[in-house]
């Protein structure tokens, strides 16, 4: 399976280097955590499809945005974050699956961060209900739940309402998995 090749090889089930991880923030004063780096309050687990998928980095980039409008203090991984092996495990390949979960553990235990916020529900599932199993006890947040939260503080103010009908479509990560359903509707 060349998807399973590409997330053992370069870390990311599209196969671009770990280099390009953070290309997306490129222009928006996204502090990218080294190691050593004092800890953000949010550490924003960024994923793979926003990293280097065209399409889907635009949610990337606007979270980044919405998060430095409300004044979080946060930082990225960039190329320290890898893939959360979530594919290899689901394809059957707990072996990579394993070997991914326990570096990431041991880079995010590293980054000593308060709380994890992630747009990806593949990596929300991941992270706040497998690697526990590796020592990675972790509070996740999906990102549609922490920005909700932001607009309750009023650390968020939009400009305009929507008055179109929307429809929005629940990931099963997210809403049978992990009961989210709220949050995003609430947002819309």
């Amino acid at each position: 399976e060349p998807m399973l090749r590409d997330v053992e090889r370069s870390a990311n089930p599209w196969g671009k280097a770990q280099s390009d991880r953070a290309a997306w923030a490129e222009g928006l004063g996204v502090r990218v955590l080294e190691a050593g780096d004092p800890a953000p309050d949010v550490l924003y687990w960024v994923g793979c499809a926003a990293s280097f998928d065209e399409r889907a980095r635009t949610s990337a980039e606007s979270t980044a945005k919405l998060l430095t409008a409300a004044g979080v203090d946060f930082a990225i991984l960039g190329p320290r974050e890898a893939c959360t092996g979530d594919p290899a495990r689901r394809m059957g390949n707990e072996y990579v699956f394993q070997a991914f979960a326990e570096q990431n553990v041991e880079t995010l235990n590293e980054t000593a961060a308060k709380k994890i916020v992630t747009s990806c529900p593949h990596c929300f599932n991941t992270l706040a209900n497998e690697y526990p199993d590796f020592g990675g006890k972790y509070d996740v947040v999906h990102h549609s739940t922490f920005l909700l939260e932001l607009l309750k503080e009023e650390r968020l103010n939009p400009r305009k309402k929507v008055a179109e009908k929307l429809v929005y479509h629940d990931s099963c990560y997210l809403g049978r998995y992990n009961d989210v359903y709220d949050a995003p509707r609430e947002i819309l």
